[in-house]
């Protein structure tokens, strides 16, 4: 299972949004430079977490996106199957072999459980935390 770039992409804007969360919006060349993501593919992916409802945009000089809700409020799940769509490591051809459908299954559930608990807060507080690690003093 791999996921798309769409997906690695959107998580590392909304990972810049959530670490910039109240303090208003963030411009687009902004998170694509800090991020190193193409302006224009990055533009396409904020129009589509907008209609997901995910991040407003405002006009203007200090205009720019933002989160919609709380970055505790956002899964990495949500934001994965904005791009991906559902997580699906089983098929109905898989049926025929039931033993084997239901491990995969299972192994399906496990990962959306994980996801599903894993959110943008949670992302932040652990690249905080790695970023003080490479701080020494001397």
């Amino acid at each position: 299972m791999k996921f798309s770039i769409k997906v690695q992409y959107g998580l590392q804007a909304m990972l810049d949004l959530a670490i910039k969360f109240g303090a208003g919006p963030v411009q687009i060349a902004e998170i694509a430079k800090n991020q190193k993501i193409p302006v224009r593919y990055l533009e396409q992916l904020m129009l589509i977490l907008k209609r997901r409802g995910l991040v407003v945009s405002s006009r203007g000089k200090h205009g720019g996106y933002t989160i919609v809700k709380h970055p505790s409020d956002i899964t990495v799940l949500e934001i994965i199957e904005t791009f991906d769509g559902p997580i699906e490591l089983t098929s109905k051809k898989m049926k025929i072999i039931p033993f084997l459908y239901e491990i995969f299954e299972n192994i399906q559930k496990d990962i959306n459980k994980d996801l599903a608990g894993l959110t943008l807060e949670d992302l932040v507080f652990k690249k905080r935390q790695k970023e003080r690690s490479y701080i020494y003093n001397i």
